[in-house]
């Protein structure tokens, strides 16, 4: 009998950790340490394989657009014992799950974001005491309005580029923090220096590059000798 009350009280010990919440400040982005900028030079690593530059965008770095929801962002987590660095391939974005909490670009000056819901004190799936790396992801709102969206689109975008068009996307830097509760608006996300609360994002000039599905020259030359095959195989039977 007391094996069982153990074993439960083990279980439930377990599913409390799983599921409890802890406070982070959602509040204002400081510019200084979290900004986002487009960059069409460069093909995103969450590109299909084979995907090069597209042709039709003009190279250019600058401040993501100020025209309202055109780009969004979402706070995701890692549960790894260790600080983990910021993905850079679907596999390694598969690991990290979303917290709930998203930002859209400032409308009234590019690059800067602004959150959406709490206006300061906001809750995530981890308790205080426990701490998760943090790293935000941002998209071209042609990726959709929201992360579970997006992250599917990004998933099959090779087939859904010819509706979607070229898009954007990238991540911060990574932060490691636990949440807490004192002061009431929660644990610090955004800064240059390491607190109570952990090591917080400091990601200013944030790349979202360019995320494209038009095969390489060489790629495009195999095809084409590979349907010339074809026709010849046909035409000689």
């Amino acid at each position: 009998m007391k094996k069982t009350l153990i074993t439960s009280a083990c279980v439930l010990a377990v599913s409390g950790a799983a599921f409890a919440q802890g406070v982070v400040s959602w509040s204002t982005i400081n510019p200084n340490d979290m900004s986002a900028q487009t960059n069409s030079t460069v093909l995103s690593p969450f590109s299909p394989p084979g995907a090069t530059l597209a042709a039709n965008i003009q190279a250019s770095i600058g401040g993501t657009s100020t025209t309202a929801d055109s780009f969004y962002y979402e706070l995701l987590y890692n549960t790894a014992a260790t600080q983990q660095t910021a993905p850079a391939s679907m596999a390694a974005l598969a690991t990290w799950t979303s917290a709930g909490l998203e930002a859209v670009n400032n409308t009234g000056t590019a690059g800067r974001l602004q959150n959406l819901g709490a206006t300061t004190a906001a809750t995530v799936p981890w308790a205080q005491g426990t701490y998760d790396s943090i790293v935000l992801v941002g998209w071209s709102a042609n990726l959709g309005s929201t992360w579970a969206t997006a992250y599917a689109n990004l998933q099959n975008y090779a087939n859904l580029a010819p509706t979607l068009g070229v898009a954007f996307f990238g991540v911060s830097t990574t932060g490691y923090i636990t949440p807490n509760t004192s002061p009431a608006s929660g644990a610090t996300l955004w800064g240059s220096t390491a607190n109570a609360s952990g090591t917080p994002i400091f990601s200013p000039n944030t790349q979202l590059e360019e995320v494209n599905s038009v095969p390489e020259p060489g790629t495009l030359a195999l095809a084409a000798l590979g349907g010339a095959s074809l026709l010849m195989f046909r035409r000689k039977k």
